[in-house]
């Protein structure tokens, strides 16, 4: 019965994504994220899940190209073009790298397999970008990762609470891993990926929460967020923890309603001292004793070797997927993966890859900090959703790189989630202002109060009926005359005497 109507809900995604393809970019990044087929795996046995999203999808938007239906101003920008630079390095490591082809005892992934999951990423990433063009389909997306972000926090504690977890494979250290098929595999199948997860998802959900108009929907959501917490320290990753920090502290600093967000840092500490294991906590207080904690001091020895790579190879690389391989060339140490994305992706595909890379983490940071002081916190709707998504994204952005610099993430799926969103939030806040321009120059010219991009005056309240204070063309209030006993002098109408 489960499995036919999740047939049925594939097959009216597969109808629907034709005429409206960027429904299925958001079933796309919903399976990518939420992973239902490594959830609930025994339903979707048989199924090409992913397939029947893809194929309806890249037709619809064929179709709209055809059709001279599309915009392309979305991939005018510096974000797209160092993502096609990095697109370009990861093709010519695989046809040129000169470990591609080595199978040893230190393969740990497919270089084949590896290349077809980023060509599939990033193809979905351009058309994506292109296909989420308003604040609705923004929304949509936002609240999408949000679903999945709470669907998961529930899943996380479930495990815990029932024991479930002590029959996955992180057990034997005490750590949570995420959902994995019957063989094992999933994008969360490491501990460090999964935590990374409520890393980038936990700033939108509290962002989201401020977009909210009703407080028992915000309370629900903040009520939420502490068992995101909760999954972070089962999965016991340091980098998670470190990158938690310093996402609360930016939500902290930078909130519209400061002493509501300073009280995450207290709740945090609090929530740490209460429900981290004994795992987390031994784990975390090693975070900075490098010289004498062995799982830190090999770090040192992956990112000696990343370098050794990249000095030999500056142009290919070693090959997509190859750092293992190639590892015991450079190293006498025990192969292992780099643990800092950076040096895994400049030794893998090449310096200019890797430069690539961390210029996205820049732009993204920078863009969004930018974005933030042109949008500031507006009282109308569109302008309030810009700004709070604005802030996740910054929080987000932030709390990625800070994980990259201790994990090896270069084909999880996260980081070009965030640069899409990122992307869609700077050109629609780009477009908001604008518009904001416009009217402004058009109230000027006729004199009139300037309105907001959605029809309300610029102070975000209703149109001013005839009684409503006088203000001045930039929307302030005209502070009125008043005579030495503190009463209202009121002008004489025109023309009398």
């Amino acid at each position: 019965m489960v499995k036919a109507l999740l047939f049925g809900l594939l097959g009216i995604t597969f109808l629907v994504a034709v005429p409206y393809p960027w429904i299925g970019v958001l079933a796309s990044y919903l399976m990518a994220l939420l992973t239902p087929q490594h959830v609930w795996h025994w339903h979707f046995e048989g199924l090409r899940a992913v397939a029947m999203i893809l194929a309806p999808t890249f037709l619809g938007f064929g179709i709209k190209v055809l059709a001279g239906r599309i915009d392309y101003t979305p991939w005018f920008n510096k974000r797209v073009l160092l993502m096609l630079i990095l697109w370009i390095a990861f093709i010519q490591s695989y046809y040129l790298g000169p470990y591609v082809n080595i199978i040893n005892d230190f393969r740990f992934t497919d270089s084949a397999w590896a290349f077809s999951i980023i060509n599939k990423i990033l193809l979905m990433w351009f058309i994506a970008n292109l296909l989420l063009d308003t604040e609705g389909k923004l929304r949509a997306l936002a609240w999408m990762v949000a679903g999945c972000s709470i669907y998961l926090i529930y899943w996380a504690n479930v495990q815990y609470l029932t024991g479930n977890w002590l029959n996955m494979p992180g057990a034997q250290w005490g750590r949570l891993s995420g959902p994995t098929d019957p063989a094992g595999k999933g994008p969360y199948l490491d501990e460090n990926n999964f935590a990374l997860f409520f890393v980038i998802t936990i700033p939108i959900l509290w962002h989201l929460s401020l977009t909210l108009k009703d407080w028992w929907w915000r309370a629900a959501i903040w009520l939420i967020i502490p068992l995101g917490w909760h999954a972070i320290f089962l999965a016991g990753s340091r980098g998670g923890l470190l990158g938690l920090g310093i996402v609360t502290l930016v939500i902290g600093f930078r909130s519209k309603y400061r002493k509501l967000g300073l009280m995450l840092l207290p709740a945090l500490a609090a929530a740490y001292m209460l429900q981290a294991g004994d795992t987390m906590k031994s784990r975390a207080t090693t975070i900075d004793d490098f010289r004498t904690e062995r799982s830190a001091a090999t770090r040192i020895e992956a990112w000696t070797a990343a370098m050794a790579m990249m000095r030999q190879y500056p142009l290919t690389g070693v090959g997509i997927a190859s750092f293992g391989p190639a590892f015991p060339t450079y190293s006498d140490y025990e192969p292992r993966e780099a643990h800092n994305t950076f040096f895994q992706i400049s030794a893998e595909i090449g310096v200019a890859g890797g430069l690539a890379y961390l210029a996205l983490n820049a732009f993204n940071i920078l863009t969004m900090r930018r974005n933030a002081k042109r949008l500031k916190p507006r009282e109308d709707r569109r302008g309030r959703f810009l700004f709070e998504m604005n802030e996740a994204a910054l929080a987000s952005s932030i709390g990625f790189f800070v994980c990259s610099m201790f994990l090896s993430l270069q084909l999880i799926e996260l980081f070009y989630f965030l640069c899409l969103f990122v992307n869609i939030t700077n050109l629609l806040s780009h477009h908001y202002l604008a518009a904001l321009e416009n009217q402004g120059a058009k109230a000027e010219m006729s004199g009139a109060a300037p309105a907001q991009a959605d029809g309300a005056p610029a102070t975000g309240a209703p149109a001013a009926p005839p009684d409503a204070p006088e203000r001045d063309r930039n929307g302030r209030l005209v502070r009125p005359e008043r005579d030495r006993n503190g009463r209202l002098v009121r002008p004489r109408p025109a023309g009398s005497t």
